[in-house]
């Protein structure tokens, strides 16, 4: 009885440990930054529920897997062979699956929140293929979220009615704490946001910190892809960027329990 009550005590304690080791982590991760130059004034005009998804579902085992567990689903959109299909890059080809698969695979497309990260240009042909899959299953396009840089294709996804994520300009957190450097990266984002009127501004988690602190009235799509393991630190992060009103998508990874 006394070796059990040890046994607890100690795991009490190995919990509280990582508990707080978390939690640290998350504060770190989390802590402000004080501006050293002008803040953007520039707010979002769209807003929705936050929404959690899972990333890099690139694989129908791994749509199967994850469907019943989160509100949207992250995955690559890339090209082979003038084909536009769902692979990360070229090593990927090989086992890449078509956007339509995806949608088949998962119960209710139309219900979920798709963060779709661009890893090719799009044409206008391109475009209207997506939008007539999207009909096919009944998915809105404004449940449809391309993540992209600035250039033609954003353009073109704008004046379709696909809402883009927009991704946040080189370097934008190594300022280093030089206010005309700071100010020069603010303004070619803001130049940005004004042109391609995205939904949110997309970036890691290393990059929030300098979104909340310089652009805090404009949506965020934030991304923690690093850790793939059960981790108590998810569930902290998570919390604490929902906090945020102004962080509309939080994706992160998961294993999935089997080959993929």
């Amino acid at each position: 009885m006394k070796l059990f009550a040890r046994l607890f005590i100690l795991l009490l304690c190995a919990s509280l440990l990582y508990s707080s080791a978390m939690y640290g982590y998350v504060w770190l991760q989390m802590r402000p930054i004080d501006p050293i130059t002008t803040v953007s004034g520039l707010q979002s005009l769209d807003t929705r529920p936050q929404v959690h998804l899972i990333h890099a579902v690139n694989s129908v085992r791994r749509a199967k897997a994850k469907d019943s567990h989160y509100e949207g689903l992250e995955l690559d959109l890339n090209r082979m062979d003038g084909r536009l299909l769902v692979a990360h890059d070229e090593k990927d080809f090989k086992d890449a699956v078509s956007l339509e698969q995806i949608f088949s695979t998962v119960k209710n497309p139309q219900q979920k929140t798709w963060w779709i990260d661009l890893k090719t240009t799009l044409t206008q042909a391109d475009i209207d293929e997506l939008k007539t899959l999207a009909a096919r299953f009944s998915i809105n396009p404004r449940r449809m979220f391309f993540e992209t840089g600035g250039g033609e294709t954003a353009d073109l996804l704008t004046q379709n009615g696909f809402p883009i994520l927009l991704q946040v300009v080189n370097g934008f957190n190594e300022d280093e704490q030089d206010p005309q450097k700071r100010a020069e990266l603010n303004a070619q984002m803001e130049e940005n946001i004004r042109r391609y009127r995205p939904f949110a501004i997309a970036g890691s988690l290393g990059k929030y910190p300098y979104l909340k602190a310089y652009f805090p009235n404009y949506n965020k799509a934030i991304y923690s892809a690093t850790t793939v393991r059960p981790s108590l630190k998810k569930k902290f992060l998570k919390d604490a960027l929902f906090k945020d009103p102004h962080v509309l998508l939080f994706m992160q990874d998961e294993y999935t329990w089997a080959p993929f």
